[in-house]
């Protein structure tokens, strides 16, 4: 599992947001508060009530959401597969509707979906094997950062953890299993050769968009933010607006335009590489139209980069990004309602504390 499209944009657009800017002149010492004793409980109990809202948005709709919309068949086949231990498998029932829409046409039809599949954990499936996926990436990240650069360091530790992207893609896609994540990972070698490719795509776009604002800020005379100084208040000019504004749709256009289609090829190969005897909770065309042929046939058994670009049709790329502007509206109003509660809470703490350093 790669960093997910709704959340990686939102750490581009900061990105974009700090390449306006600038550094200033200013004491850390000023203007410094002690809070009132009562706001770390305050604090706490915000922590505990508004973390399971914040992963649910970043774990299950920025992440599960959009996976299963890349790998949803339009056009699905008029028979069901059935698997050969149909008595020891319990396949999830179809979701009743009536009309022949997608299922992730709409939040709420994912949503009913995975709940028939396994309950409300399948809201949180996969998240053993995401929390040790970015445990290994950050590992592999630290342990080649001594002999290359940061921004390669991320390539490779990317690269060395495609077993466990793809096993995530994987159980996110199909009916509950009993085997742990480690018993499902599929073989190094071959997961490699089908993936490095897309994964490589990823990356390259994920940087392009990542520095794009840096440069944007650079050429407009826009200072960067200086983390040993965070209290440095930007000088702005009268052109400071629309320079942000510009480097703020820039940033977010290469999100849209790169790093998701980039997403959407290494999610759709990661498909591709499923176990003939797996079955998937959406409509999923194993074939890719007729252009991929059993490993027994060929050889080789999964999709190919431009492969897995063209079979993904127009109308499949409008019901993602609709999918990901219902998820970016649902992430914004309910980071609105937090807002709501947390800032009369500091202002509060800010009104009832006293100046640092007073007895």
């Amino acid at each position: 599992m790669l960093p997910s499209p709704v959340v990686m944009t939102g750490a581009l657009l900061k990105r974009g947001a700090e390449g306006g800017v600038g550094n200033g002149n200013g004491n850390d010492n000023d203007n410094m508060a002690q809070l009132p004793g009562w706001a770390v409980i305050v604090l706490f109990a915000d922590f505990l009530v508004f973390f399971p809202i914040f992963f649910y948005i970043g774990y299950t709709l920025s992440s599960i959401y959009p996976t299963l919309a890349a790998v949803e068949d339009p056009q699905p086949p008029a028979y069901t597969s059935v698997s050969l231990d149909d008595e020891s498998t319990t396949a999830p029932n179809p979701v009743k509707s009536d009309d022949n829409a997608l299922t992730t046409t709409s939040l709420r039809r994912i949503d009913r979906l995975l709940r028939q599949t396994a309950g409300w954990t399948a809201n949180f499936r996969g998240l053993a094997c995401a929390i040790f996926l970015n445990i290994a990436i950050s590992f592999c990240g630290i342990a080649v950062s001594w002999v290359i650069p940061r921004h390669l360091g991320l390539l490779a530790a990317t690269l060395a953890t495609v077993q466990l992207s793809t096993a995530w893609t994987h159980i996110v896609i199909t009916t509950p299993s009993t085997l742990h994540f480690w018993q499902r990972l599929p073989p190094f070698g071959k997961t490699f050769k089908a993936t490095w490719l897309p994964v490589t795509a990823w990356w390259a776009a994920f940087q392009i968009t990542l520095y794009v604002p840096v440069v944007l800020g650079r050429a407009f005379g826009l200072g960067q933010w200086d983390p040993s100084r965070p209290t440095a208040v930007p000088d702005y000019n009268g052109h400071a607006v629309w320079q942000s504004f510009i480097i703020f749709v820039v940033t977010l256009a290469s999100a849209v335009l790169l790093v998701i289609p980039a997403d959407v090829i290494l999610i759709r190969v990661q498909a591709s590489l499923l176990p003939a005897d797996a079955d998937t909770i959406v409509p999923f065309d194993r074939s890719f139209g007729g252009k991929v042929e059993p490993e027994v046939v060929t050889g080789r058994g999964y999709v190919d980069f431009q492969t897995a670009w063209a079979t993904f049709e127009r109308a499949s790329w409008i019901r993602l990004y609709k999918l990901l502007a219902k998820i970016t509206a649902v992430t914004f109003v309910m980071y609105a309602l937090v807002l709501a509660i947390v800032v009369p809470e500091v202002v509060l703490m800010l009104k009832t504390s006293e100046p640092a350093g007073s007895a």
